[in-house]
């Protein structure tokens, strides 16, 4: 066997010296700090195998080193060591053979002590250099173009070689040799922290620890590519090298170690960017990020400008009222958290269960949101997942897409109905652009907090393995498209650069919102004409994402296999079907039908029979229960696509979801709603439906964060994917809060003042029942907005 130390450091050597190969065959001296570092590692007792040898001949070969200078540089080694400890040195590359006299264990580490009492590392430190890893990494290394890359490359090599601590914490924070690879383990994210907090100097020259995420892409068949469960072919790996390797070089290099260790029996692609690259830097700041921060403290101060007024004025005993004071007033915390704590609601219209669909609603979307990103994120056993998602009993969670279309339909429904009692009141006369205007007023100012901080401060918030990546992505993606947000048609225009994942719900809600009061106008106007009408629009409804299935092969809803949801925005369902308006149309005129039949039965006091409740709570339970969970159909491996099953199924799990929350909003209001009743009228679940449209705003901070931070893989249970779905919750409903407090309800406050003052007297009714609706809400974040 030979002597490990003899052979890595005669490779490295033969590496180094390359540049002096002609200096050495005109018989020049070599440098002696080499010759040194030979003899201290000639004198190791360490091993090395056939396949070490063999790498190591083809390292020689790759260099171009032609054996007269092999011999001539072993036999400057031998000089330097003593002929009696080396023998048998041949000319012939292949034949390279040192062998170095055994030394006991004792002696060994004795003169390690000795050669190396200056060095930081632990004795044992070394022994985590495989020989292997050292002679594909000084093959790799040389191919390195970069010139700054190579030479930092060559400093890290010579740290392994030295017992170097900064070189010792690079090779460790890099991933090695996969575990669990063949258990669905994908992602092998090495030791970040340990990676960029290398920050050390060799010779003078700085040298930085950069973290890099590969991605290596093994070839696959087109048979194992239509496989939607698993992970793919892809596989992230992580590498940790010097600050001066840019992400060219870094992919040169992991290619080639790949080349060295698997060869071309199994064909891979590797891929690094810049965003898959991460190094500590000093924090730059951009005119936008010094613009928004100063909006934040600004609107800081105002709000501990009020809260010390009302404060004041509260200890005073002042109660007067003048619009100055409600306006100064509307920013205080105190006055916003009594509103948001309030657990009165407004009982005029009998709609106070929608505060409890609404919130209950959120809450399992908020969940959702998180399962997605946990299981499309890192986890140790992708398996896992897709047992989970094969369960039927989990299947209300996959059901994110029925628990959205809630939110459109009661959107519709308020809308609708409040609408029909003005159009009552005011006998048909009714302007809509003020309600038009106030609701973008309503909505746009906290919406636009948000894309500001994905714009600004989003990246600097926080590190991790995955953050730059995510973070960054996320961050171009709303300097190119903000534009498209607050004009609400991001859901049609760049929507291969969605700002916000989940913000495509507030364009479709919009976009709608503006065409319903042709529907609702028309039921006040026509007894026979608007239901036709509005009939006609839901069979479309039904009739558009029936054909567009059947004519593209979509799938029957949107189904969340990891490997397609890693980068939720590039999903084609998603940015091609699932966001767009006319996909979504079904679950809003079921809420216009809704609201109009409601309207029907309080304005002519119709008492449901009760065979009509019987007949009601039967049809909304079964229609309910086979809606929810018979999506769990088209995860089971045994399931054979049918285009004419999805084309149906798009359309009819809308349509008998919208019928059976329709009976349930209509039962619950008309006081038959028994146990449903005194459930979605809990008071604890009315603070946290004033914080619903925050929480939707914020949840992909949230998310995001999660995601980029991930040091390890999770494994994935039942349990692990709750415990998570809680605390992102909890986090999601806490940020909801300082927004809310922050913005929506200061807003919102200034918002009812104006329409008190400007708008009641040309519409002292809508006026009213708008403020009243308000009213019994405090805040617009509860409907998303309705």
């Amino acid at each position: 066997m030979l002597s490990a130390g003899a052979v890595l450091t005669i490779t490295c050597a033969i590496a180094a010296a390359v540049d002096l190969k002609h200096d050495l065959l005109n018989n020049t001296n070599i440098d002696k700090r080499v010759l040194n570092r030979l003899t201290t590692f000639l004198e190791s007792n360490k091993t090395i195998g056939q396949r070490e040898l063999a790498l190591l001949n083809k390292t020689a070969l790759t260099l171009d080193l032609e054996d007269e200078f092999v011999t001539k540089f072993t036999k400057l080694v031998k000089q330097r060591i003593g002929a009696t400890n080396v023998s048998d040195v041949n000319t012939s590359i292949s034949d390279i053979t040192v062998v170095t006299t055994a030394k006991s264990v004792t002696e060994d580490k004795s003169k390690r002590e000795s050669k190396h009492a200056v060095e930081e590392s632990p004795d044992y430190a070394s022994s985590v250099v495989l020989a292997s890893d050292l002679l594909a990494l000084t093959t790799s290394v040389g191919k390195v173009k970069n010139k700054a890359c190579r030479e930092q490359g060559y400093r890290f090599l010579d740290g392994l070689l030295l017992n170097k601590r900064w070189a010792l914490k690079m090779f460790d924070a890099s991933a090695k040799s996969p575990q669990g690879l063949l258990f669905g383990s994908s992602y092998h994210l090495g030791n970040f922290d340990e990676c960029v907090g290398i920050d050390d100097s060799e010779d003078g020259v700085a040298i930085e620890g950069q973290y890099c995420l590969a991605t290596i892409k093994w070839k696959q068949d087109d048979e194992t590519k239509k496989v939607r469960t698993g992970r793919g072919e892809t596989l992230r790996w992580a590498v940790c090298v010097p600050s001066a390797c840019n992400a060219e070089a870094v992919e040169t290099f992991v290619s080639d170690v790949l080349a060295n260790t698997v060869g071309n029996a199994i064909p891979t692609g590797v891929l690094v960017t810049e965003k898959d690259c991460y190094t500590r830097r000093p924090l730059t700041v951009t005119n936008l990020d010094v613009g928004y921060l100063s909006l934040i403290l600004s609107f800081m101060a105002i709000l501990l400008f009020s809260t010390i007024y009302e404060a004041y004025s509260l200890r005073r005993g002042n109660n007067k009222s003048s619009v100055i004071h409600d306006l100064v007033i509307s920013f205080s915390v105190i006055n916003n958290l009594k509103k948001i704590l309030s657990t009165r609601q407004n009982n005029s219209l009998g709609l106070e269960c929608v505060t409890g669909i609404k919130t209950l609603a959120m809450v399992f979307i908020i969940a959702g949101h998180a399962c997605l990103f946990i299981g499309s994120g890192p986890v140790m056993d992708a398996e896992a997942w897709d047992r989970l998602v094969r369960d039927p009993a989990n299947a209300f969670m996959l059901n994110n897409a029925l628990l959205v279309d809630t939110f459109l339909m009661l959107s519709a429904f308020l809308f609708c109905r409040l609408l029909l009692i003005e159009l009552d009141k005011r006998r048909g006369k009714l302007n809509v652009i003020p309600i038009l205007l106030f609701r973008y007023i309503r909505l746009t100012p906290a919406y636009m907090i948000v894309i500001l901080f994905y714009m600004t401060w989003l990246p600097k918030i926080g590190e991790g393995p995955l953050w730059e990546n995510r973070m960054l992505l996320e961050q171009e993606r709303c300097q190119e498209s903000w534009w498209t947000n607050i004009l609400y048609i991001n859901n049609y225009v760049n929507t291969d650069k969605l700002c916000m994942f989940q913000s495509w719900y507030l364009s479709v809600d919009t976009q709608l919102f503006f065409i319903a009061p042709v529907f609702i106008y028309s039921l006040w106007r026509w007894r026979k004409l608007g239901p036709t009408l509005l009939g006609l629009g839901l069979f479309v409804s039904l009739l558009i994402p029936s054909i567009i299935t059947y004519k593209d092969r979509l799938d029957a809803t949107i189904l969340f296999f990891a490997k397609e949801f890693t980068d939720i925005v590039s999903n084609y369902y998603f940015k091609e079907a699932y966001i767009r308006t006319h996909m979504k149309m079904t679950p809003y005129f079921m809420g216009l039908l809704t609201g109009y039949i409601l309207h029907r039965i309080q304005t002519e006091n119709y008492q449901l029979s009760k065979l009509m409740k019987v007949f009601g709570w039967t049809t909304s339970i079964v229609l309910g229960t086979v809606t929810t969970f018979s999506i769990s159909l088209f995860y089971q491996e045994w399931y054979q696509y049918n285009t004419i099953e999805a084309a149906a199924y798009i359309s009819l799990h809308k349509l008998t979801w919208g019928i059976a929350n329709g009976w349930l909003i209509i039962a619950c209001v008309t006081g038959n709603g028994g146990l449903f009743t005194k459930l979605l009228t809990w008071k604890f679940l009315v603070p946290l439906s004033r914080l619903t449209y925050c929480a939707y705003l914020v949840n992909g901070i949230v998310e995001l964060y999660y995601v980029g931070q991930l040091r390890h893989p999770l494994h994935v249970t039942f349990f692990t994917v709750l415990a998570n779905a809680i605390s992102h919750l909890m986090l999601t409903f806490t940020l909801a809060m300082l927004l809310c407090l922050t913005f929506e309800s200061p807003i919102h406050g200034i918002e009812k003042i104006l329409l008190a003052k400007f708008v009641r007297p040309a519409q002292s009714d809508n006026a009213r029942r708008q403020v009243s609706l308000e009213s019994s809400r405090n805040t617009s974040q509860s409907k998303l907005d309705t």
